[in-house]
């Protein structure tokens, strides 16, 4: 029927070519200017046909799942420490055009997760992510712990919640909702957050008076909620792309926020109740301007600015922040890149002068830091061959502070030299090769923890020799050193002097094999290693106003080793297992130079853990809808240096699913 329209609608089409003088005399142009024609009338005759509807597909599930636990719950410390009933649903609907999907999962109360979205052609997009998990902390002990009294009333202990359990319930909700014009490259968006902290942490502080402080520790309710929204729109606008955005957030921290104690006399502060530990209200809010031209072409140009203010709500402290980005990319040819990039910050703090306390006692604040920070960035790629590229970047960061009289540790400018280069090769189909060397100068760093030069390589092999076999290698070393330390003496003076090294090997090892057509292995290996020697200096209140620790040594490392296997003994039953150990300590070797002290530094520091991870899952298929399933996961934590934090969990989950 179609297409014995055709001839008559194509004398129509052709008439109306004519009375616009665009018809041309050949016969060749009449035949193209018929098969445009056709493409058109089908075009017109989908646009009319019903809507094409896909199957929906998906699967859902319900099932419990059983906890037991003993002793510490380090062992489980991001699980939910109860038995529940759990169930989820997978969804993928697209009756064009309309386009719907649902992926979730609830484990417990404290443990779920949800994705919803919703589309409609390209006008609509619409996203909503919920994510809710439970955090296990420990409670910790003072180690040389004893009852002490309080200097102001009775004798109290240390600890004033010794038996309470603590963690932090998390629930996250993402949301973003994107418009656009019809038949125009107009969109509006909006994307909120909210996010909700609760549960009972522990609060550990000190009491008392300057050499004469004691340690405390006491449980606290928290009731924490924030809030971020964004409010934006962009267009093309010939060959430029334009896109404002306004963006606020608020952090609310509940009733709880701040704590009380009595603290004894301090030079001019009278004895009395004082708030401490205080968790403050902020708010924020911000303005940004982007601007893109066209990827077309071999040149490409970016800016932004962008306008922050932050306040925090209970010191009264504000900030104001000014960003700027400009972005120039040139391709003058396929095997060549230039790359350049500009950044500019500019923070400016505002505190106030002084903070009323207790009593008649007023206390000076210094003044906020303010500083200006400029990024300039070099890059270039070149591929000589079809199987190596390769990238150099150099990038010069230029940070001055300002408002730094009263601080008396910091330098005032740091500059930082940075160069990259990095190599991408493929000698073979089956072998992929990447090496990364970084190089770092730092000219005055602002802190001690930053070093004064530092280098980084990193060396990345994928290999495949075969398609049921395949080989991940990574090794990264970094190596830091400072050659003079900032210390500030009892007596105010300024010394500089002082040294620290570092080094940090990370190795990763992975195996991907298929052992028979229905026998899969997967096998890794991680390791890490840091230690560092660094110079200590304590203050004192006698000659020689400090204490030097010379060469103090700190290592930490970690070995960690996973193994994962999936058998299917045939097709409707599938068996999964999975077994992982992971060995960490750390040590410091700290002197003794607190004099007479009675207890080492040493004795702090000491950390050795193991854990062990054993998983079980079978999945029998009972029909072509109905499948049932077990999974069984023991952990074991092992605190082999204080025992502390030894534990055992172990959860089985029995599930029944269908697909539809």
């Amino acid at each position: 029927m179609r297409y014995k329209k055709r001839p008559c609608i194509l004398e129509v089409f052709v008439v109306g070519f004519v009375l616009c003088g665009c018809v041309s005399i050949s016969q060749a142009a009449e035949e193209q200017e018929a098969g445009h024609a056709a493409e058109t009338i089908d075009a017109l005759e989908m646009e009319k046909a019903p809507a094409v509807y896909y199957a929906t597909a998906g699967d859902f599930f319900l099932g419990y799942s059983i906890l037991s636990s003993e002793d510490s719950l380090k062992a489980a410390e991001f699980m939910y420490p109860h038995s529940a009933a759990t169930f989820g649903l997978n969804l993928l609907s697209c009756p064009l055009p309309f386009r719907y999907h649902v992926n979730a999962e609830f484990l417990s109360s404290q443990d779920f997760y949800s994705d919803a979205g919703f589309a409609y052609k390209d006008l609509v997009l619409f996203r909503d992510i919920l994510v809710g998990a439970r955090h296990n902390l420990p409670h910790l002990t003072y180690q040389f712990s004893r009852d002490i009294g309080d200097p102001l009333t009775d004798p109290i202990p240390l600890d004033r919640n010794p038996e309470d359990k603590y963690y932090t319930a998390f629930t996250s909700n993402l949301l973003s909702l994107r418009l656009k014009a019809p038949d125009f490259p107009l969109h509006a968006f909006v994307n909120q957050r909210h996010v909700e902290w609760d549960g009972t942490v522990q609060q550990r502080f000190l009491v008392g008076s300057y050499n004469n402080a004691e340690m405390f520790s006491q449980s606290r309710d928290i009731d924490w909620r924030s809030n971020a929204l964004t409010l934006g729109a962009n267009s093309h606008l010939g060959p430029v792309e334009l896109e404002y955005a306004y963006d606020q957030a608020r952090f609310a921290p509940g009733g709880n926020n701040i704590l009380y104690d009595n603290y004894p006399i301090q030079g001019s502060m009278p004895a009395g109740l004082y708030p401490h530990n205080v968790v403050p209200e902020t708010e924020s809010s911000a303005h940004s301007l982007k601007l893109h031209s066209s990827y077309t072409g071999g040149i490409v140009t970016a800016a932004t600015l962008s306008n922050l203010y932050q306040k925090n709500n209970y010191s009264l402290t504000e900030s104001t922040t000014w960003k700027g980005a400009f972005d120039f990319s040139w391709i003058p040819a396929p095997r060549i890149g230039l790359f350049f990039k500009y950044r500019h910050k500019e923070v400016d703090m505002n505190t106030p002068d002084v903070v009323s306390l207790a009593g008649i006692s007023n206390q000076p604040v210094r003044e906020g830091i303010s500083y200006e920070k400029d990024v300039f960035s070099l890059s270039t790629r070149y591929k000589p061959l079809s199987i190596l590229a390769l990238f150099a970047t150099y990038e010069f960061s230029h940070l001055e502070q300002k408002d730094i009289a009263e601080w008396f540790l910091l330098p005032g400018q740091t500059n930082i030299h940075s160069l990259n280069f990095t190599a991408q090769a493929r000698p073979l189909n089956t072998l992929k090769v990447k090496a990364s060397y970084e190089y770092k100068h730092y000219n005055q760093p602002t802190y001690n923890n930053l070093p004064d030069n530092s280098n980084k390589l990193r060396l990345t092999t994928t290999y495949t020799p075969s398609p049921w076999a395949s080989i991940f290698l990574e090794y990264l070393l970094a190596v830091t050193e400072r050659s003079s330390l900032l210390y500030k003496d009892s007596s105010a003076l300024l010394h500089e002097d002082g040294e620290t090294d570092g080094r940090r090997d990370q190795f990763l090892a992975s195996l991907s094999t298929q052992l028979s057509p229905k026998t899969s292995l997967t096998a890794s290996w991680f390791y890490q290693r840091w230690s560092v020697e660094q110079d200590l200096a304590y203050r004192s209140a006698i000659a020689p106003s400090r204490f030097i620790d010379a060469g103090v040594p700190y290592t930490d490392k970690a070995n960690s080793f996973a193994l994962s296997l999936q058998y299917l003994p045939q097709e409707d039953l599938t068996l999964t297992a999975g077994l992982s150990y992971t060995i960490a300590e750390g040590t410091t070797g700290y002197n003794d130079v607190v004099g007479s002290a009675p207890f080492s530094l040493s004795s702090f520091s000491a950390m050795k853990t193991a854990e062990t991870g054993v998983s079980l899952a079978i999945a029998k298929r009972l029909s072509k809808d109905w499948e049932i399933g077990l999974r069984s996961n023991l952990d074991l934590y092992n605190d082999k240096a204080y025992n502390l934090l030894d534990g055992q969990v172990f959860t089985a989950t029995c599930r029944i699913k269908r697909y539809f």
